[in-house]
């Protein structure tokens, strides 16, 4: 499946709506609350400006998949409001660099209002699509993403864009929303929305088939997350190393 125009609208529009009004009820679970249920340490939610937190719409918690060394260099996919970018930022200390990227530009903005509340003077936040990233080849230590690739237009592209920056012995972590398998596809709505993480979702098989197309070893699912947006998706976490 990809996102047609008119779809990657549709996703502007909705977290435009999400950067303007963090505590309107959009149907999925968001919030401190959200960050607590997905594993979000209490250090790191004491230690961030509380009304980031809000925006804390995780599917899950890349931080529980592998390690963050000082100095690393991270790039957030889909950063949105600029959580995950601020708690990368505090793991990898103030000499490393932390980069988010996002198609909506008021999320852009709200990500970077959001690092300069928090005095994380290390964070650049960019305004791009995942399918074609304005960054140097082999530039990148982590790549992390949290509920973001599925609503790309074509994900071999992320996938590939992500392999294309990251360094040898480079990780890929990241956190999303993939069709259940034991769903039928008839019972799927018709209407589902692309911007809310369903009729883009792929089964988890074919999303690791993706991954490991890209040039990835290991790629695993290490589990699902509990997070839903609809009765036919899960969210899950994945993992894969770009061998050096």
């Amino acid at each position: 499946m990809s996102a047609t125009s008119c779809e990657t609208q549709q996703i502007i529009t909705l977290y435009s709506d999400l950067a303007l009004n963090p505590h309107k009820d959009f149907g999925w679970d968001k919030g401190i609350e959200n960050a607590r249920n997905q594993g979000y340490k209490e250090e790191w939610i004491e230690q961030l400006p509380v009304g980031l937190w809000d925006y804390c719409a995780a599917v899950g918690n890349p931080f529980l998949l592998g390690e963050f060394p000082i100095g690393s260099t991270v790039l957030d996919l889909g950063c949105g409001a600029g959580v995950d970018v601020c708690v990368a930022a505090m793991l990898v200390g103030e000499s490393a660099k932390v980069i988010g990227v996002d198609i909506t530009p008021l999320m852009v903005e709200t990500a970077r209002r959001h690092a300069q509340e928090a005095k994380l003077y290390n964070i650049q936040i960019l305004e791009a699509t995942l399918e074609s990233l304005p960054l140097e080849d082999n530039s990148i230590d982590i790549i992390i993403s949290n509920g973001a690739i599925t609503l790309t237009s074509s994900k071999e592209k992320v996938f590939a864009e992500a392999f294309r920056v990251l360094r040898g012995g480079g990780k890929l972590y990241f956190v999303d929303m993939i069709k259940r398998s034991d769903i039928e596809v008839s019972a799927c709505c018709a209407q589902d929305s692309w911007a809310d993480c369903v009729a883009g979702t792929l089964e988890e098989g074919c999303l690791l088939a993706q991954i490991t197309g890209a040039g990835f070893s290991d790629a695993q699912c290490m589990g699902h997350t509990g997070y839903t947006t609809s009765a036919s998706t899960i969210g899950a976490t994945f993992r894969a190393v770009k061998k050096g």
